[in-house]
């Protein structure tokens, strides 16, 4: 059987002040341009959603790409109103 040993906290060090900071807030919270870039991804998904029928006869792929030429020039996309 092994001797046991007892465990002595070791004293932790003080803060100096050093070292990479960390943004103030909570994380994993959304917060400016992540939200925004959010929201746009949302409108962009309902775009394609309400277009796709026009490309019924190309594949998933092809379908995509003429929806992304589509939402680039659209007024809904959010780059497009500013």
């Amino acid at each position: 059987m092994a001797p046991s040993t007892t465990k002595t906290a070791t004293p932790k060090a003080k803060a100096t002040g050093a070292g990479v900071k960390k943004p103030v807030g909570r994380p994993g919270k959304k917060n400016g341009k992540r939200a925004n870039t959010s929201a746009a991804m949302v409108k962009m998904q309902a775009y394609f959603k309400e277009n796709r029928s026009k490309y019924k006869d190309l594949d998933f792929k092809e379908q995509q790409k003429k929806l992304g030429e589509e939402w680039k020039k659209s007024p809904k996309n959010p780059k497009n109103s500013t």
